[in-house]
């Protein structure tokens, strides 16, 4: 039986991040795999060869949708997965027929590439959302197709007309939109007047596309590159939201999200809002939180917290910071996101809450890119992308410190490259402190208080007074302001308890077990 969701809604139901979805999809292909495969494979291979939508039925959470589409999406994270079914999809529920689902017309599956955490996507975008950033929300979701389970994915938002409207009201969503498609370099240099030059570059318009009026986004490249007149400034302002996106800039320098704008010239899309102002849109986060380097070049991950030496080849980039003021309010906007949001005070008990949910998941997935150890580890521990490396062609050094390790670091780096910039920006340093214990002394068991931070994920580490180590509980989550540590297996003697959290914090106390 087909149960629509009302239309009026707009995807709470879909995107409560807090558990975890299933969706099934039924589908008469006999090879349904191989058949969106070829589909694909036509699409990138052949010049004008346009993928199409295969039915199927839908099913999400128990209410089903008869009549949608599904395809194969993605670059890198189609391109990589040389083995196995887990290709990242797109559902369309209007294809066929008048449809949605919690008021959505499309759905992403995306399928974790390049991201042993899992949890690249959901916790940049929401750093945006955060900042008061206009970005697509996220959840997670096992996907069925035809039963047999393919593994574990992530919903993405689709930008749309409906995204739009949902943002900027009805009388707001008809401008034309704008996104980098598969394998863009759209650095928004000027290429002159024709359309199809900037086609060419998998720069595309997905809305209006039947009267397919390029004017104004043509003329507002054209005034970036070469306008020099003195009220430029001024007249940028009406034309592009500029505020907004310096916000967006500092999320993404401070995740390391270098599959962006500003590195590789991909992942956003630009909307011509009918108020005049052309507003930008963050897209596909799963190329952040790495530490990647060219062998023997200068990597895009070396360089500056204002990326400077992009300016050459990416003039939004160039413009901007031709002006103090913006240059300072991009400090201003690096400096509060890491003494709020981009903390492990703020992000860290959703990262391991979300981690928890889907662990399971998984560990169960037939077709995981990573391990599932790389996973259990990722908060806390770096692994090496083995796959991408040797997948890339050159002399490619992919590492993923663990989330909480290259948060901490980056911050470091933050403090330090703002001083650069003659902007001080003081963050919190590690510290050590007296940890709070009772009773001491004790027999059996003690109980710690938790009253640094309001979240701790924590290490726990008991050594006798030679020092070995005695006793190891590794991180975990402290939801409490106290919790109990046992020692009946230890016997009478003075030790040293350290408490380590993902901060950077270190508590310390002397206990005396007698027995």
């Amino acid at each position: 039986m087909t149960s629509l969701v009302a239309s009026s809604q707009t995807g709470d139901l879909v995107f409560n991040d807090s558990i975890l979805h299933t969706v099934q999809i039924e589908t008469d292909l006999p090879d349904w795999f191989e058949t969106l495969e070829a589909d694909y494979k036509a699409n990138v291979s052949i010049k004008g060869h346009p993928q199409i939508y295969f039915h199927c039925k839908f099913i999400f959470d128990g209410i089903t949708i008869d009549s949608c589409g599904f395809k194969e999406k993605g670059n890198a994270s189609n391109s990589l997965i040389s083995y196995g079914k887990k290709k990242p999809l797109k559902i369309s529920f209007d294809a066929f027929a008048n449809r949605s689902l919690d008021g959505l017309k499309k759905m992403n599956l995306n399928n974790f590439t390049n991201d042993p955490s899992l949890l690249h996507d959901a916790v940049c975008l929401k750093l945006m959302r955060d900042e008061g950033i206009l970005a697509p929300r996220t959840a997670f979701a096992k996907l069925y197709v035809n039963g047999e389970y393919i593994g574990l994915y992530t919903i993405i938002e689709n930008i749309d007309k409906r995204f739009l409207k949902s943002n900027f009201g009805s009388a707001n969503n008809n401008g034309n939109l704008y996104k980098t498609d598969r394998n863009a370099q759209m650095y928004l240099q000027w290429l002159g007047n024709d359309k199809e030059s900037y086609k060419n570059k998998n720069f595309q318009l997905t809305t209006n596309d039947s009267i397919d009026d390029w004017s104004k986004l043509l003329s507002f490249i054209e005034f970036i590159n070469n306008d020099h007149s003195a009220n430029f400034k001024q007249e940028f302002e009406k034309r592009f939201d500029v505020h907004n996106y310096l916000k967006i800039l500092a999320v993404e320098k401070c995740a390391k999200s270098w599959d962006s704008y500003w590195g590789g010239g991909n992942n956003f899309f630009l909307y011509e809002h009918p108020d005049g102002m052309i507003r930008w849109i963050p897209w596909d986060m799963n190329e952040s939180f790495q530490d990647i380097k060219v062998i023997g070049k200068t990597s895009l991950l070396d360089g500056y917290l204002i990326p400077t030496p992009q300016f050459d080849e990416r003039p939004l980039l160039s413009r901007i910071f031709e002006y103090d003021d913006w240059k300072q309010e991009y400090l201003d906007n690096v400096c509060r996101l890491a003494n709020t949001h981009f903390t492990i005070e703020h992000l860290g008990k959703f990262m391991v809450k979300r981690h928890q949910l889907i662990d399971a998941a998984y560990e169960a997935d037939p077709y995981k890119y990573n391990t599932y150890e790389a996973f259990k580890n990722s908060l806390t521990t770096q692994t090496e992308d083995v796959v991408s490396i040797t997948k890339a062609g050159y002399a490619l050094r992919i590492r993923y410190p663990g989330l909480f390790t290259i948060i901490k670091q980056q911050r470091e780096w933050i403090e330090k490259q703002t001083k650069g910039w003659e902007r001080e920006c003081y963050l919190s340093n590690d510290r050590v402190y007296a940890l709070t214990v009772y009773p001491n002394p004790t027999s059996d068991q003690i109980t710690i208080v938790n009253d640094q931070s309001s979240f701790d994920y924590a290490q726990l580490k008991l050594y006798d007074f030679s020092g070995k180590l005695c006793l190891l509980k590794d991180h975990s989550l402290i939801e409490s302001n106290k919790f109990t540590l046992y020692l009946s297996a230890i016997p009478s003697g003075i030790y040293w308890l350290v408490k380590t959290s993902v901060d950077g914090s270190i508590g310390r106390a002397k206990i005396v077990v007698i027995k």
